[in-house]
Formats: C-alpha cells, structure tokens, sequence
C-alpha cells in the first residue's frame, strides 16, 4: 500500500488507523479539527504528517482514500469533498477488517452493546479460544490486525458503519432500537437503515442474532442473507433456532433443549439478563458450548456506569446508570424499580424527544432536569410528572438527596449525552459516585 492516505479525526480509532497504515506501508496524512497536543503528535507513528484542516483540503488530491473515525459527521466538509472528487472514504473498521485474519463477531444497537460484547468475549476465552474484544467498546479493530487471534468480537456503532462496504462479520448482533442520535442520522428510519448495514455483505453461512422481543427487525427479514436466530424472554417457537431466558429461575434455555443457570449476583435487573442471552447466542453461534456460558456469567462483574447500586443512606438508595444516555435507555432503568425514583435527568438532547418518559410517571416521585436539555425534559413531562429544574450537575444532586426520604430510590439515568458539562459519561458517572458516596449522602 505505498500510498497517502488522509486519516480524519484523531481519537482512538484514528490513531490506531495511522498506526495500521504506516504497518501497511501507506504514509499517513492526519488531521483533527481541534489543536493536537504535542503530547498526542509524540504518539503518532513516525511518518505520520499532521495537517490543519486547510491543508488537509488541499491534500485530498494526493491521498488513494480517507478514513474517519467515528465522531466526525458525514457532514463535515473534508468528507463532502473528498465524496465529491470521488475518493473513497472508510470508517477505521473498514480499514481494518481485511488485516484481521480471524473471525469477526459485530454487536450493534441503541443499549447494552459494551456488556454483551464483554460478556460474549468472556465466554468465548471459557471455550479456550483467544480473544479480541474491542472496537466502539475502547480498543479499535486495527490493534487486531495480524494478532493471531481465533475470533475478535467488536461492539460497533451506527457512525463507524456510515462508511463501511466489506465489512463482513461471521455472526453480527443488532441487540435492539429506540431513537438516538437523531440529530445525526435526521430521521429513525435512517438511523436503523444505517445500523442494517452490518448484515450487509453477510452471507448464507453466517448468522444474524435479533430480539423475538423486539419486531422492528421483522421488516427487513426478507432481504437479510444470513441465517437468522433469536433471544428474548418470549419462548422459542418450534423449529426455531436462539435462546429464551426466564429471569425467575435465572435460567437460558437453547433450541436444542439445554439449560444454563446463570449464578448470583448477576444478572440483577431485566435488561441483565437480556444482555446475557444475547451475549449466549452470540457466543454459542461463534463455537462456544453451555458450560462456557455458566462459567462466564459466574465471574461477569457489571461494566462500570451501567445500572448498578452505588450506596445506600438513611434508606435511600443511589444508582448510577450514566451509559443511558439515551432515552430508550433510561426507560430499561426505570423498569428495573418497584421503589419510587428521583431521576436525574440532563446533558445533551442528540435530537431525542422526552414524552416517553412519561410512560413511568406512576414510579416516577420526581425529575431533577438539568444542563443543556432540562427546559426540553420540562416542557416533555410536565404537568404528568412533577419536574425540578437546575442548572447544573452538582446542583441536580443536592435537589434529588434533598428530595429523597427512606424508601427512595435516586438514579442517575441521563437520557443524554454528557458534552455540555462533562468530558464523557464516564466521568459523569465518577462525579455522581463522588457525591453519593460522601458523608451524608450529599
């Protein structure tokens, strides 16, 4: 590959593209619409040339294609124009799949993504075989390349599949839809369309895992090439191929009859024990056999920030779920509780609408709406839910503790991303455990 390639965006996927095209022997031409720090242009592979976006523009003459990594829209100008002079623009997945040289198991969806893939690698390395587990989830697919892996299992997001075209995992997963990310995809309609292309260059051989608890997918099933199998609390029709769980008897049960009891503590709350059948089949359709799943969920420990119980003061519970950063997601945290809950709810919209929300409001005791969307999630649940409007993070806690009394339940489950005041739900999420966890609860 001796040619220039432009590389747009350098976060993690675009460092590791660059780091794959100078291995490739291709010069790598980068680029970022925010200063690069020297600390980040010493961490660059040696023949990598920093550009400005200008002369990036000016470069598109010279490069054999792009790749973008996934934060940056399909709208930006770089990629308009490389689109209009002809050059073909790939997502760093894309990039990295011919280079693999193993099996690629893909999980797509709007929630539970990073802990079916977690769990599904897990379960895998307890079938004996090494595993990549990346992709969206932190480690991009290009640290993969020419690894010796037996199988990489890759969570993938809708924006890294705007621009792939051979991509083609042997068993990829669409776990489940609800609006997100609307302010990029414009319509749910293309959001979904865009989240298809997994299936794509899938063939006859390969599977394609779906919910029996979600419909949406019924739709498309004519035009999928894989063969399909299904998870879902529904029981399994005769002659159909998947897994159904039941969360009383915390078991799995597969076509062929078999039945996996999955250890405390986890599973906990429904949507666990969805993820963990889906992570099942996944597992199962890649090689590995019920054992390896019991002895999997067994050792599984909850992904930081997904739904789980911080601490508990003067009877009031504080969970912390802020992954769900969208609203279909915190509809899955509201399911979890019997006990009234104080949400707090805020960040940035991505385009959501809150009326949804309004579907808890007999659980729902209070709303603590704050940061760039709260005039939004008022206007959405008022008068069906009692709204607390703040301005900030910090001030959203103290009226939630303020608000709460034993019995209570507290969650942070945002609906939102988390741009507005933070640099990620993650440290979103540190922030709500530092608060709930001092003296007091405040």
């Amino acid at each position: 590959m001796a040619s220039k390639v432009l590389v747009v965006g350098l976060g993690a996927s675009g460092q590791a593209a660059a780091t794959l095209l100078e291995r490739l022997g291709a010069t790598p031409l980068v680029t970022d619409d925010r200063e690069i720090p020297d600390s980040l242009r010493a961490s660059l592979p040696a023949s990598a040339e920093v550009l400005t976006p200008a002369e990036a523009r000016d470069a598109l003459r010279l490069v054999s294609f792009v790749v973008v990594s996934p934060g940056v829209p399909a709208s930006h100008a770089l990629l308009l124009d490389a689109v209009s002079r002809r050059i073909p623009v790939r997502s760093e997945l894309e990039l990295a799949f011919p280079h693999i040289g193993a099996p690629v198991v893909a999980v797509t969806g709007t929630n539970g993504k990073s802990t079916t893939v977690t769990l599904a690698g897990r379960i895998l390395e307890e079938a004996g075989k090494r595993v990549f587990v990346g992709g969206n989830l932190g480690r991009p697919l290009s640290n993969a390349a020419a690894a010796g892996y037996d199988v990489c299992v890759v969570e993938v997001s809708s924006f890294q599949l705007e621009w792939v075209d051979k991509f083609r995992p042997v068993v990829a997963s669409i776990l489940n839809v609800s609006p997100d990310h609307l302010d990029r995809h414009g319509s749910m309609q293309s959001y979904v369309e865009t989240k298809m292309r997994i299936f794509a260059r899938m063939e006859a051989g390969d599977v394609a895992v779906l919910s029996r608890d979600q419909p949406w997918w019924r739709a498309y099933a004519d035009a999928l090439r894989p063969a399909v199998t299904t998870f879902g609390r529904a029981p399994l029709p005769a002659d159909a191929r998947g897994i159904a769980y039941d969360a009383r008897s915390r078991t799995l049960v597969d076509d062929r009859g078999r039945t996996m009891r999955l250890a405390e503590p986890w599973p906990v709350v429904p949507h666990d024990f969805e993820n963990a059948a889906a992570a099942a089949e996944i597992a199962r359709r890649a090689g590995a056999e019920p054992e390896h799943v019991e002895r999997a969920v067994a050792a599984f420990e909850p992904l930081a920030n997904r739904l789980h119980l911080v601490v508990e003061r003067e009877g009031v519970q504080y969970w912390n779920d802020s992954k769900a950063t969208n609203v279909g997601a915190t509809l899955r945290s509201l399911e979890a509780f019997a006990e009234p809950v104080i949400l707090m709810a805020g960040g940035v919209a991505k385009g959501a609408e809150f009326d949804a929300l309004a579907e808890h409001a007999g659980r729902l005791k209070l709303v603590v709406a704050y940061g760039a969307a709260r005039e939004a999630i008022a206007a959405a649940l008022v008068p069906a839910v009692e709204v607390r409007v703040v301005a900030g993070f910090a001030e959203a806690f103290e009226a939630a503790r303020a608000a709460a009394v034993a019995g209570d339940v507290v969650l942070l489950a945002p609906a939102c991303a988390s741009f507005d005041e933070f640099t990620s739900y993650a440290e979103r999420g540190r922030r709500f455990v530092e608060l709930a966890t001092r003296s007091g609860g405040g």
